[in-house]
């Protein structure tokens, strides 16, 4: 895994494979952030008993949240392939995998209710947590123009203990898919610094 330019990491004219996985990636965590918003609507709307599924409301909620951190894992997993930032990018395969065993787990307890799932659950959420706290503090340390990658996996972060933790991950997701796919870099960086705070708070306030 070699260090690639700016353009060259989003171009994917580094080698032949590095522009559809980073174009992969941005598209899992576009879907990842609206499956949260989504998933938060869902819970204020319907109200959900997804601890207990036996309606179509509860079903759907278990499937948003799943599809959350599912989506998120594998978001993480190709990310860690084609890092914006090589030093710490090991975290971002901990906290792929984290979040996968967080979706997991609450498929397998609430829709099945297999209660060790939860451990799988927590277990897998403290991990994600955990590892993108740590690779988000790296890439905001490395002297790379790509750090300011760091901000969108800090932002992201209390997705994990959902709540108003959810639509943090859901704006920062969507806005880091988009930075990736479409480079638009200094514009969704001013938007994550000034944005995601405001935008987070103000669908959690009023919608």
């Amino acid at each position: 895994m070699g260090v690639y330019s700016q353009v060259e990491w989003q171009s994917g004219t580094g080698d032949g494979t590095r522009g559809r996985t980073n174009r992969s990636s941005g598209a899992w965590f576009v879907l990842a952030g609206v499956s949260a918003l989504v998933g938060w609507g869902l819970y204020e709307i319907a109200d959900p008993v997804y601890y207990d599924a036996s309606s179509v409301s509860d079903y759907l909620a278990v499937v948003a949240l799943t599809s959350v951190f599912v989506a998120t894992g594998v978001a993480l997993i190709l990310l860690w392939r084609d890092p914006p930032v090589v030093r710490g990018s090991v975290f971002l395969l901990f906290a792929g995998v984290g979040a996968a065993a967080e979706g997991l787990g609450n498929l397998f307890e609430d829709a099945f209710d297999i209660e060790a799932a939860v451990w799988a659950f927590f277990g897998g959420g403290l991990v994600m947590m955990l590892s993108l706290l740590i690779a988000g503090v790296i890439a905001l340390t490395d002297s790379s123009p790509r750090r300011w990658s760091g901000l969108f996996l800090l932002f992201a972060l209390p997705g994990g203990m959902l709540g108003f933790g959810t639509i943090m991950m859901g704006v920062s997701w969507i806005l880091f898919g988009l930075w990736i796919v479409f480079r638009f870099s200094a514009f969704v960086i001013a938007l994550i610094v000034a944005g995601v705070p405001a935008v987070a708070t103000a669908i959690y306030l009023y919608l």
